[in-house]
């Protein structure tokens, strides 16, 4: 299906969605012996080194449908 026949809105729904439930969870990580609790969002995408969060994924994703959203003349709820 071609990104033009996609409804963006049940895609920003869902990103929403998904958006809340990440900033909910929480990991455990270790760092430098100490065992600290952080939120699955602001933890890096990968394990390449990246200073890029799966939040920062997210929001960039997000912001990518609230512009198509707008560009087709429609507002965002």
């Amino acid at each position: 299906m071609a990104f033009d026949q996609m409804n963006i809105r049940d895609m920003l729904c869902d990103m929403y969605d998904i958006q809340r439930k990440v900033k909910e969870t929480k990991v455990v990580d270790d760092v430098k012996g100490h065992t600290i609790v952080v939120s699955l969002y602001n933890t890096p995408k990968d394990n390449d080194g990246s200073s890029i969060t799966i939040g920062d994924c997210i929001e960039n994703v997000i912001k990518q449908l609230e512009q198509e959203l707008t560009s087709r003349g429609e507002e965002i709820d």
